[in-house]
């Protein structure tokens, strides 16, 4: 490991992971940046060899050491709370949404599906 990664090593402390199916899910990790800055990671993981069993749709903590059998595909760390916050509640917003548009979606399906049996 050359000079560089070592200074931009992170020290993870806590992890949780949720299986989504296959070797796809997301985690939570604790980590300590190369600035002694705790931060929680929100990443959507793919299992490697060697990554403990965990049940599907199920939070498990698993072994911090286990962060290395684990491909980050994409990641966001978060130290704020307040950044947490107002991020979640946009994104909360947003699925509110999708789901009315789906809804209002499937009442158009019916009112179709209605008037070609009639």
């Amino acid at each position: 490991m050359s000079e560089e990664e070592q200074k931009y090593k992170s020290e993870f402390t806590k992890l949780r992971f949720y299986s989504i199916g296959g070797l796809w899910g997301y985690a939570i990790i604790r980590l300590i940046d190369s600035n002694k800055e705790v931060k929680v990671r929100l990443a959507k993981c793919k299992k490697q060899e060697g990554f403990p069993q965990t049940k599907k749709y199920e939070w498990t903590d698993v072994p911090a050491e286990h962060v290395k059998d684990l491909s980050q595909v994409q990641r966001i760390n978060f130290k704020p709370t307040d950044n947490f916050d107002n991020i979640a509640k946009e994104i909360v917003m947003e699925l509110e949404e999708i789901k009315k548009l789906q809804e209002k979606e499937e009442e158009v399906k019916e009112e179709k599906s209605e008037e070609s049996s009639d």
